[in-house]
């Protein structure tokens, strides 16, 4: 091939490039640079630096830097980090070159992506502990390295859950949990690392010393992992990642979260069809269910409690905010309710099969001699159920209010609403010229996310009350979004019908 020739076919890839470059660096100032500055701002704040610099918050960062590697091996059975096209999964596999070689690429794009997000998450705090305490930006840049470190471990796990199946997964990612979690794990070493920010640099430099050899032996066993990964694992993954990518592209979010669901792998054996009333013979169906796919089931009640958690400790259980340092102001206590709402509906998305069937049903044949809104109502008999006990045993233990019951309650009615979503109108595909753009494109982000917005709508209106003093009004709250959720959803259903 001849220069000139060269020249013409790379122009299109490096304009493309370019364009992607341009893309990010506006979405960046845009969109992402504002939030940074909020952030920023409220880290400096006296009851953020005191957050920051507490012992809380240096447990809470050891659990969650424990957390990584277990996390890191089970969403690695679904998506791990070294993966390419389905074309390129099927030339590249088959050929003579080794996957150390063939995989490489994916799998440090993965790696760097990972490393540059950690970086970027714990560089905010720790600027903040700069200009407002006075720290060392060395310290900065250590606690930064630590958690590059500690993301390398992660994809690390994520690679090796790729390489895994069946109980070996959870074997796995149970003995990383331990070892996160020891006095000789990446969590405590984490932890330290931040302590060398905030005042005990001996601490700090070994953290960080330690949290690097860690991840460089994890690195060294890599190209022995990716020459072990089998091709129809790969390609299994690599189909799911091109149809969840179609299913985004046409805007059918509902769609790609369907193509990562686990695939039921146990209780075959179990009977879901037994004798007695029909609220018991659905309650059974849905909870076997559930048992066939207990990755998704243990991750959705870790959900739920964690959830319930984070809106407890929020809350309290008199009406005052129980976390220290952040969560002193009213807004900082609606963001922890915000995110806790959002968490315990993403998880209660694992018990909500039996509302998707429901409506699944309702929009095809009559085949069932169960109307359709009574199906729902039995089928919402089991989330139900699994909320009561989980979150009402979190708020047992920990001595709370009942504002993460009265939430969880709510966000099953969002479950049953977001399942009778159906396909995307196409009224929303209408072009809204005006002065600033396209505003279609927020229609149609309103009609993908509105499940998200009624939950943090909920979650806010359901705590804040009860921290007001309100406790009726909570209740009030929950019984009249429920009926408005009940009748928006039989509108829901009766469209998708036509």
């Amino acid at each position: 091939m001849t220069v000139a020739g060269l020249v013409v076919t790379m122009t299109p890839r490096r304009r493309e490039g370019a364009y992607r470059v341009y893309l990010a660096v506006t979405v960046g100032l845009i969109a992402v640079a504002p939030i940074v500055r909020m952030l920023f701002l409220a880290l400096l704040q006296p009851a953020s630096i005191g957050w920051l610099t507490s012992a809380d918050f240096l447990e809470q960062l050891r659990l969650l830097a424990a957390a990584v590697g277990p996390v890191g091996m089970l969403v690695g059975t679904v998506r791990g980090p070294a993966l390419l096209a389905p074309f390129a999964t099927v030339t590249l596999g088959s050929n003579h070159l080794p996957r150390m070689l063939t995989l490489r690429r994916p799998f440090v794009k993965s790696l760097i992506v990972a490393a540059a997000v950690s970086a970027a998450v714990v560089c905010l705090p720790g600027a903040a502990l700069v200009v407002g305490l006075g720290a060392r930006p060395l310290a900065v840049v250590a606690c930064a390295v630590a958690a590059v470190a500690v993301a390398s471990l992660g994809v690390v796990s994520a690679l090796l859950g790729q390489l895994l199946v069946g109980p070996r997964v959870w074997a796995g990612a149970l003995l990383l949990a331990v070892w996160g979690a020891s006095p000789f794990g990446a969590g405590h070493w984490f932890a330290a690392a931040w302590a060398g920010l905030v005042g005990d640099a001996s601490a700090g430099i070994t953290g960080t010393v330690l949290l690097v050899a860690s991840a460089v032996v994890a690195l060294a066993g890599v190209p022995c992992l990716l020459n072990r990964l089998r091709g129809d694992a790969l390609l299994l993954q690599a189909g799911r990642r091109e149809s969840a990518s179609v299913a985004i592209a046409t805007g059918e979010l509902a769609g790609a979260a369907a193509t990562y669901r686990e695939r039921p792998t146990t209780g075959r054996r179990l009977s879901a069809v037994v004798g007695g009333p029909r609220v018991l013979r659905m309650l059974v169906r849905d909870a076997v269910g559930a048992m066939r796919t207990p990755q998704r089931t243990v991750l959705g009640i870790l959900g739920l409690a964690v959830g319930a958690v984070l809106l407890g400790s929020a809350t309290g259980h008199s009406g005052a905010p129980e976390l220290a340092g952040a969560a002193a102001s009213t807004g900082a206590i609606a963001g922890i309710a915000a995110v806790a709402s959002v968490l315990m509906y993403l998880a209660l998305g694992t018990f909500a099969d039996g509302f998707r069937h429901a409506a699944d049903a309702a929009v095809g044949a009559a085949v069932f001699g169960t109307p359709v809104g009574e199906q729902f109502l039995l089928h919402a008999v089991f989330p139900v159920a699994l909320v009561v006990l989980v979150v009402g045993a979190v708020v047992a233990v920990s001595g709370g209010g009942p504002v993460p019951l009265l939430v969880a309650l709510a966000l099953v009615a969002v479950r049953a609403f977001d399942a009778a979503r159906g396909h995307l109108p196409p009224l929303l595909l209408t072009p809204m010229p005006s002065e600033v753009g396209d505003l279609s494109v927020i229609a149609r982000l309103a009609w993908q996310f509105d499940d998200v917005l009624l939950s943090v709508a909920l979650g806010l209106g359901l705590a804040l009350p009860w921290l007001a003093g309100a406790p009726a009004l909570s209740i009030a709250t929950l019984a009249v979004a429920t009926l408005l959720l009940a009748l928006a959803t039989s509108a829901r259903l009766r469209q998708g019908r036509g």
